[in-house]
């Protein structure tokens, strides 16, 4: 568990455990390709196309059950990245708030609040979490790695 802590108005706690299940997550190829969420608008024509696709999956023929099997074969295998935009939204930096300290005890990184769209958190590596402990490597991508900060464990907004 790490706190995003410091000039916010509301203090979160991120669980990176749980972001295998989140949609927001990509690959770290997806990520070097320029995107930086999965998720995607759901777009339905009407009511009954809606339907089909919560129940069936709006696929002929049906592949619901491969799908699954190919997602599940992916989560075992590939290397996810989330980005932290998102959780910033949440925390409302106040608006003296210019940098984001991300520590790991013996060092820290001080990355521009600004540059908080290209702030990724790699939480699996393989199909398998980094560190025993939850923690998570840090880095900004735009086009290629800075900043990179290895077992974070703390945030700070300053």
């Amino acid at each position: 568990m790490i706190q995003i802590q410091g000039n916010v108005k509301f203090k979160i706690t991120l669980d990176p455990s749980t972001w295998i299940f989140d949609d927001r997550k990509i690959t770290i190829e997806e990520m070097e390709a320029g995107k930086t969420t999965g998720v995607e608008p759901i777009l339905f024509k009407d009511n009954k196309a809606w339907n089909r696709d919560i129940l069936e999956g709006g696929a002929k023929p049906p592949t619901l059950n491969s799908e699954k099997k190919f997602k599940k074969q992916q989560l075992l295998e590939s290397t996810y990245v989330i980005n932290l935009a998102p959780f910033f939204a949440i925390t409302e930096p106040n608006a003296d708030a210019k940098v984001i300290r991300l520590s790991n005890g013996s060092e820290h990184e001080d990355i521009k609040l600004a540059d908080v769209d290209k702030l990724f958190f790699q939480f699996s590596k393989n199909g398998k979490r980094l560190y025993e402990d939850g923690m998570v490597d840090a880095f900004i991508y735009d086009s290629e790695y800075r900043q990179k900060i290895e077992h974070v464990n703390a945030i700070e907004v300053i």
